[in-house]
């Protein structure tokens, strides 16, 4: 292949996939900018497990005699 041709068809290529990478980058912000309406509820419900799971985590403990049993009555 002659040179000049070549590097005509090699800088076309390049034009394409700048086109290309640019479309790429303004849907990766569209979706950046405008999150789906549900997401913050998603979030939110999220961080309400997460937080109730910890709370769980962290109740205090009891002696075991201290603790009533099913069936015992004072």
């Amino acid at each position: 292949m002659d040179a000049d041709m070549h590097l005509y068809t090699e800088r076309h290529r390049v034009a394409e996939l700048q086109a290309e990478v640019t479309g790429w980058r303004l849907l990766r912000d569209r979706r950046r900018e405008l999150p789906p309406r549900w997401a913050a509820g998603v979030t939110a419900l999220g961080w309400t497990m997460v937080s109730a799971g910890l709370r769980l985590i962290s109740l205090p403990r009891r002696a075991p005699s201290t603790v009533p049993r099913f069936g015992d009555h004072p």
